[in-house]
C-alpha cells in the first residue's frame, strides 16, 4: 500500500482535449451523459436480458408518431390529412423497406399499413418495433380476421365512414397520446434513477446497478478498469458549525471539482454516502488512475469553497484501487475492489487526510 500526498501539473495534452471544461449543472443534461454511458455498455454486454418491457425501457419509449407505410397516393393523402387534424405526428415511408429501416431505429406509437407481409416483418423486429400495427384494408377483401392473424393490433377500412372508422381514428390517437405520456414519464424516471438531486452526480442506485457492468466489461473486453473513492475530511464539523445548508453547498461545490475534468462519455462520478463519492475511470490504469486522484485532491484544496458562511478550505481524502484483465483470465469481483478502494480511502484518513493512497491492482 502507497501513499502520497504529492501534487502533479494538469492533465497531459493528448486527454486534456477529451476532458469536460465546465462541471455539469443541470440534472437533465446530467443524466443524458450517464445515460449515454449506460448506452455504451449495453453495446459491449450483448448477452443481456431482451425481452419486450426491458428492451423498451432501455431504449426510447414509444414516439408518439405515426408511420405511414401505404400505397395508393389517394389513400396515403387521405390518411395524412386525417392524422394532423387529430394531432398526430406522422412519418411517411416510401416503402416496406423503408418502414422497417425506420422501425428498426426507433419505436413508433403507430404503423399504419396496407401490406400484410410488412405487418408479418414487423412483428419479427425488435421489441415489435411498433407499438400498435393498424392494418388498412383498401380493398374490404382481407378482413379483420386475416390482418389479426398475420399480427396486426386492429384493422380499418380507407374510407372515412360511420361510427366505427372514427372509433378507430379515436383509438390511434389515445395510443400516441398514452406514447407521449410514457416518455415524458420515463424520461422523469431516468432523472430520478439516474441522479443524485443534492451534488448532480451519478446516485447510489446508479452505481450499484452500473459499476458491476462496468467489471464485466473490463473483463469482456480486457481493458483496465480504475475505481477512486473519495470523501471529504471533517464534514461533520461543516454540518456542526455552520448548519446543514452551507453543508450542502459544499458537498455541491466538492462534487463539482471531483466533475470537472473528467473525460465526457467515459468517466463519470456517483454520491454513494453521505458525503463518500465514486469516481469511476474505465480504460484507465493503476499509475493514471493515480495521477488524476492526485489532480482531484489538489482541485479539491486549491481554492476555498464559496459558501453562505463564506469562503471555507475543504479538503478530501482519496482512495484507488485498479482492475488490469490484460494478461490470461483474470477475473475479480466487484466487491473486492469496492472494498479494496475503500480500504485504500480509510488509509490516507488515517494517514492524516488530504492525500491519496492506492492499493495494488486487483
Amino acid at each position: 500500500m502507497t501513499t502520497s500526498d504529492e501534487r502533479t501539473g494538469e492533465p497531459r495534452e493528448d486527454r486534456s482535449e477529451r476532458r469536460r471544461t465546465e462541471p455539469e449543472a443541470d440534472a437533465s443534461s446530467t443524466a443524458t451523459y450517464l445515460v449515454e454511458r449506460r448506452a455504451i455498455l449495453d453495446r459491449a454486454l450483448r448477452d443481456e436480458d431482451h425481452s419486450t418491457l426491458s428492451s423498451i425501457m432501455r431504449r426510447n419509449p414509444p414516439v408518439p408518431v405515426a408511420l405511414l407505410a401505404l400505397g395508393p397516393a389517394q389513400v396515403r393523402e387521405r390518411f395524412v390529412k386525417w392524422l394532423r387534424n387529430a394531432n398526430i405526428d406522422i412519418e411517411l415511408a416510401s416503402s416496406a423497406t423503408d418502414a422497417l429501416v425506420r422501425l428498426g431505429e426507433r419505436t413508433h406509437a403507430l404503423l399504419f399499413t396496407d401490406r400484410l407481409e410488412l405487418v408479418e416483418a414487423v412483428r419479427q423486429l425488435h421489441a415489435g418495433s411498433a407499438s400498435h400495427v393498424i392494418f388498412v384494408d383498401i380493398d374490404g377483401k382481407v378482413g379483420a380476421r386475416q390482418a389479426l392473424r398475420r399480427g396486426a393490433n386492429d384493422c380499418m377500412p380507407a374510407e372515412a365512414g360511420g361510427e366505427e372508422f372514427w372509433a378507430h381514428l379515436t383509438t390511434a390517437r389515445r395510443i400516441a397520446s398514452l406514447a407521449s405520456a410514457l416518455q415524458l414519464a420515463l424520461t422523469d424516471n431516468r432523472i430520478l434513477s439516474t441522479i443524485d438531486e443534492l451534488t448532480r452526480c451519478g446516485s447510489r442506485r446508479f452505481f450499484e446497478h452500473e459499476f458491476p457492468r462496468e467489471v464485466e466489461r473490463a473483463v469482456r473486453l480486457r481493458r483496465p478498469l480504475s475505481l477512486v473513492m473519495s470523501d471529504i475530511d471533517h464534514f461533520k464539523a461543516v454540518n456542526d458549525s455552520h448548519g446543514h445548508d452551507v453543508g450542502d453547498e459544499v458537498l455541491r461545490e466538492f462534487a463539482a471539482r471531483l466533475n470537472h475534468g473528467l473525460r465526457l462519455g467515459e468517466d463519470w462520478v456517483a454520491r454513494i454516502g453521505g458525503e463518500e463519492f465514486a469516481v469511476v475511470l474505465p480504460e484507465v490504469a493503476s499509475e493514471e488512475a493515480f495521477q488524476i486522484a492526485q489532480r482531484l485532491c489538489e482541485r479539491v484544496w486549491g481554492s476555498p469553497h464559496e459558501t453562505a458562511a463564506g469562503p471555507l478550505q475543504v479538503t478530501g481524502s482519496f482512495g484507488v484501487c485498479a482492475f488490469e484483465p490484460l494478461r490470461g483470465e483474470r477475473r475479480t469481483s466487484v466487491h473486492a475492489l469496492v472494498k479494496a478502494a475503500d480500504a485504500a480511502l480509510y488509509e490516507s484518513k488515517r494517514a492524516g487526510r488530504n492525500r491519496v493512497t492506492a492499493v495494488p491492482t486487483a
